[in-house]
């Protein structure tokens, strides 16, 4: 059942899209009169938070190419994901779009299934007001939530607004230690993505051709299958403006193009 490879990277996308949300994100030192002395973007990296302040407290020796690491930094990590059934929608429903190359057929896929993607955002900085500038610059716009929007499935080219949920706000602030322990203020923000995963992508053919038959369905013998008439092609409908009425269809025979 599970036999056919497929990879619409779903969840790829969905961590791309999350740090591209704080990628852009600046802080400005200014001295006593308010004058900027230097402005900082702040880097952000995909990893936990550990792993970088473990590198933090490394000792460092420029000498042998081992530079220690410098804050303010952000790093982001996927958590966990879990099964959302208030957002469940029909199953059967299809997504279509003409194939980019071969133009009698057309790729389908089915409704995706709903999940919820929960995230960690770890904001470290040595000076408070660092943390504070960054932490301002990203909880204004989550009312809860923020939505952007996102190419789910290129291939059948679909689009959706994607929502970001602010969830909670610690702060761990390691100042205790001896005078050798470089500081480490943590921000750490969590969040909810709610979003979607899609089945493999199918070729279908599209139709091209349609039998229709047609019938007085007053007349009982002919609703057996050996008295239907194929419609034709060149059977016109008739016109409501000008037709008159009929006892069978509800018009007459004048027909217009």
């Amino acid at each position: 059942m599970f036999g056919t490879y497929f990879y619409n990277k779903n969840i790829r996308n969905i961590v791309i899209l999350f740090g591209t949300v704080f990628n852009d994100i600046s802080i400005r030192r200014t001295d006593a009169s308010n004058v900027v002395k230097e402005e900082i973007k702040v880097p952000i990296a995909y990893g936990p938070a550990e792993k970088f302040l473990v590198r933090l407290r490394e000792a460092t020796d420029i000498s042998k190419g081992k530079v220690g690491l410098t804050l303010p930094r952000m790093s982001f990590e996927f958590t966990s994901i879990n099964y959302d059934s208030t957002r469940k929608l029909t199953t059967t429903k299809q997504f279509k779009k003409v194939h980019p190359t071969e133009h009698t057929k057309l790729k389908r896929v089915y409704t995706p299934v709903p999940y919820n993607f929960d995230f960690t955002l770890s904001v470290m900085v040595r000076n408070s007001d660092d943390g504070t500038q960054i932490l301002e610059q990203i909880l204004p716009y989550f009312t809860p939530a923020y939505q952007v929007t996102m190419n789910e499935m290129s291939t059948v080219g679909i689009k959706r607004d994607i929502p970001i949920i602010f969830t909670g706000l610690s702060t761990e602030d390691s100042y205790e230690g001896d005078f050798l322990t470089r500081r480490a203020l943590i921000h750490t923000l969590t969040f909810t993505v709610h979003a979607f995963m899609y089945g493999p992508v199918d070729d279908i053919g599209i139709i091209k051709e349609v039998d229709v038959y047609k019938y007085d369905q007053t007349n009982q013998a002919d609703l057996l299958p050996a008295n239907r008439v194929k419609a034709s092609s060149t059977d016109i409908k008739p016109d409501p403006a000008t037709a008159e009425a009929d006892d069978d269809y509800g018009y007459t025979t004048t027909y217009t193009e």
